[in-house]
């Protein structure tokens, strides 16, 4: 299963995007989430690549107060993956939650420690 998507915690979201516009040519729209989230157009649609979202560090537990870049892997049934993930002495860092509309996620880790998204695609997550 490859990577579908990445996710940015940052100081500032502001200052971020507006780097990542300048640099990089990045787009950005927000999303709606209960805190401040957008999602990242990183390039045109027939260009190979992943996009992703953006958000601050006070809104992210797992940031542990630092930056951080987390990668999301769809998969087909989540609550397979996490018990894979727990029987390969992996971990969950954060449970399963309803991303509304988009799918149930989970932030695991594997043995070292290294966390990852997983995603099951659900339109009616809520």
């Amino acid at each position: 299963m490859k990577p579908q998507y990445f996710d940015l915690t940052v100081k500032d979201v502001a200052a971020a995007r507006r780097f990542f516009a300048a640099v990089l040519g990045w787009q950005f729209e927000p999303f709606p989430m209960p805190y401040e989230y957008y999602r990242i157009k990183a390039g045109p649609a027939e260009e190979s690549g992943i996009d992703g979202g953006i958000g601050a560090i006070k809104d992210t537990s797992i940031s542990g107060g630092r930056p951080l870049v987390n990668l999301t892997v769809p998969v087909p049934n989540l609550n397979e993956c996490i018990s894979k993930i727990e029987q390969s002495e992996g971990s969950i860092v954060e449970p399963r939650t309803a991303i509304p509309g988009i799918g149930w996620y989970a932030t695991c880790a594997e043995p070292g420690g290294l966390m990852f998204g997983i995603i099951e695609p659900d339109a009616a997550a809520r």
